[in-house]
């Protein structure tokens, strides 16, 4: 039997947790290296996106691989 790659979705949900991941990573990062003698503005839409979409990445990557799994694609 030859052996088979990853399904598409668990590739997509792989992918998409890691960016997630590596987004959140990053933001931590950054926030890190703030000093707490500097000011650092950041308009509030900006913040929100920061925030929201690493872990919306992450649910996302886990809701395709679960409804993934049920379907068995």
């Amino acid at each position: 039997m030859a052996a088979q790659g990853m399904k598409p979705y668990v590739k997509l949900a792989s992918t998409l947790v890691l960016f997630g991941s590596a987004m959140f990573t990053l933001e931590r990062f950054g926030l890190s290296k703030v000093e707490d003698g500097h000011t650092l503005h950041i308009d509030g839409t900006i913040l929100s996106i920061l925030v929201i979409l690493p872990i919306a990445l992450v649910l996302a990557g886990a809701i395709i691989f679960m409804v993934g799994k049920m379907r068995r694609l």
